[in-house]
């Protein structure tokens, strides 16, 4: 399976399906938190392998739940389908464009509003699997993870219960939140950048070297990524 192409919408469905059946535990992540957390887990500067993330996708507790497939040919789909998803998360951040993917609420008026919780708990969940490298900007910069940490914490949603005894009245502070992820996930990016580049190209020298020098270009990556050493290792760092 080409692991370069975004997911159709047929496919986030069957993605999405997968999730929430009883193949998996009721800790399984459904598509909106899957892509939270990828958010945080590709903006990390140090590239986390599958092995790594993929346990808390079945379950979001532990970590240790794995689904039942029904067969090999489904694990393969599955996984699939997961690393093309991961890997238009990773370029669509780069490339200044990730806008997050969120179930849509219609209301009675005939207007959308987001549900933003799922998402926002996925991305403090990847975040807080990592979060050594997270605390200085825990620390300097709360106001990016502000957004997400107001929809997609315990604590978030009381001080806003707090702040807005009304659920009606917290609508407006929920959607104020929710516009400023892309803002928010931008300047987490552009920060991590420098630790970033420096990280590629120690991977592509440390990848050259296991490999003596002969992967080429449209193999796949021997970093365990699932995407081509040229789109990978290969490619070197983004500059913006």
């Amino acid at each position: 399976m080409d692991n370069d192409h975004a997911l159709s919408d047929e496919e986030f469905d069957e993605l999405d399906a997968f999730l929430m059946s009883e193949s998996l535990s009721d800790e399984a992540m459904d598509i909106s938190t899957l892509d939270g957390f990828f958010a945080a887990i590709v903006l990390n500067p140090e590239f986390v392998l599958p092995s790594q993330w993929l346990p808390w996708v079945w379950d979001m507790e532990e970590g240790e739940e794995t689904p039942t497939f029904d067969n090999a040919e489904q694990a393969e789909r599955i996984s699939g389908l997961l690393l093309r998803h991961y890997n238009s998360v990773q370029e669509a951040t780069s490339e200044g464009r990730y806008a997050p993917l969120m179930y849509t609420l219609h209301q009675e008026d005939g207007s959308e509003f987001y549900d933003a919780e799922g998402w926002s708990m996925g991305f403090m969940l990847g975040m807080f699997l990592f979060q050594d490298i997270w605390l200085p900007i825990l620390d300097d910069h709360p106001e990016w993870l502000a957004p997400m940490r107001l929809l997609g914490t315990a604590e978030g949603w009381k001080e806003l219960e707090e702040m807005h005894p009304d659920h009606a009245d917290q609508r407006p502070a929920i959607r104020a939140a929710y516009d400023r992820i892309p803002e928010a996930i931008e300047a987490i990016f552009l920060h991590f950048l420098p630790q970033r580049e420096a990280a590629t190209r120690e991977r592509v020298t440390a990848t050259l070297r296991r490999a003596g020098g002969k992967v080429g270009r449209n193999d796949l990556c021997p970093c365990g990524s699932g995407k081509k050493f040229k789109k990978c290792c290969g490619a070197g760092p983004t500059l913006h």
